[in-house]
């Protein structure tokens, strides 16, 4: 009887390790084929995870550097980040580059969220299928995206804040107007303008006071932007004292018209990013200075959310990031080593 159980116990355990060891071999085959190849030859390399980054074109520096971030963390997580933007597509649109991914059935996707009824109906069909969304530089809170990675509001309305208050006349008013496109105002340009609005009023000194506005350009077509800007500066008593840029686009089309319309020293303007266009005009001291949202934080916590998601189920629902004010003293810190 004794030997009965103890062979049977034997058999238990040499079944148990079978059965151990062809689970291990099982689950190393799955993984094997749920990794992304790419390329071919002594060029090829796996990954884990593929994961979709869709850019807006119209800002290709700014993406560009976020995407150099995301690859690189990426890396470091054993997966690979796509970057696939309208412009490439031929004139496909963002919903369709949308569409691509989930059809692709990617592990995870990146966007500027545009807040049309038609992406949020795709970002909530990629969910449903799986495959986690991840809004950045512009949140859409109608969907179930799992995080958003931008500016914190208030942080960089102060940065706004101390520039223009250095711009303000001693006495009288200053006129200050927020120009931004289509594209560019969001929900959290709103906010960083509320938030400006309040803090000049409560820090402008006895006899100053301040006009503040705000426009945005229709920037549907290509040259809307150029043609508004064009037109301002031609109609020069439309012009404001300070001028603040919310995007690339609009701070490279002043800075051409300043120049173009012997406009420069008359405005002074506060830009935004930091393409190479831009920090030449800063160290011109044609534009003032610029504030850029730090791009490798945006590309480094975007990966960041969507390894949390897929490996413990939830991420944080909010990353914000820091800006950064470029002036002529830190310009060649934002230069490649080339332009050193």
């Amino acid at each position: 009887m004794k030997a009965m159980k103890k062979f049977t116990l034997t058999v238990f355990c040499i079944l148990a390790g079978c059965i151990f060891f062809l689970s291990g071999i099982w689950i190393y085959f799955q993984k094997s084929l749920d990794r992304v190849e790419l390329g071919e030859g002594e060029h090829a390399a796996s990954y884990q995870r593929h994961y979709l980054m869709i850019s807006n074109d119209k800002d290709t520096g700014m993406w560009q550097s976020v995407y150099e971030s995301a690859s690189k963390e990426a890396e470091e997580k054993d997966a690979y980040v796509e970057l696939l933007s309208p412009e490439q597509m031929n004139g496909y649109s963002q919903a369709d580059c949308l569409k691509i991914g989930i059809a692709s059935q990617v592990d995870g996707i990146i966007l500027e969220a545009d807040g049309s009824k038609e992406e949020q109906h795709l970002i909530n069909e990629a969910l449903k299928g799986g495959i986690p969304v991840v809004t950045v530089m512009t949140d859409d809170t109608a969907t179930g995206r799992i995080s958003f990675v931008g500016l914190n509001s208030y942080q960089t309305g102060s940065a706004y804040t101390e520039q223009i208050s250095g711009m303000l006349k001693a006495q009288g008013t200053t006129s200050v107007m927020f120009l931004s496109t289509s594209s560019s105002k969001t929900q959290e340009t709103n906010l960083v303008y509320s938030q400006v609005k309040k803090e000049l009023e409560t820090q402008k000194k006895t006899g100053q006071s301040v006009d503040l506005t705000e426009y945005c350009v229709d920037s549907s077509a290509d040259f809307d932007t150029e043609e508004f800007v064009r037109d301002m500066f031609v109609n020069d008593e439309n012009l404001p004292d300070v001028l603040v840029c919310m995007d690339e686009v609009v701070t490279e089309c002043v800075y051409q018209a300043l120049i173009d319309y012997n406009q420069v020293g008359n405005v002074k303007v506060i830009g935004f990013y930091y393409s190479d266009v831009i920090l030449d005009a800063i160290d011109k001291e044609i534009i003032s200075s610029a504030i850029a949202l730090d791009m490798d934080e945006i590309g480094r916590y975007s990966v960041n959310a969507l390894d949390e998601y897929l490996s413990l189920g939830h991420s944080n629902n909010y990353y914000s990031v820091n800006q950064h004010v470029i002036t002529k003293e830190n310009t060649k810190d934002y230069r490649t080593e080339d332009e050193k």
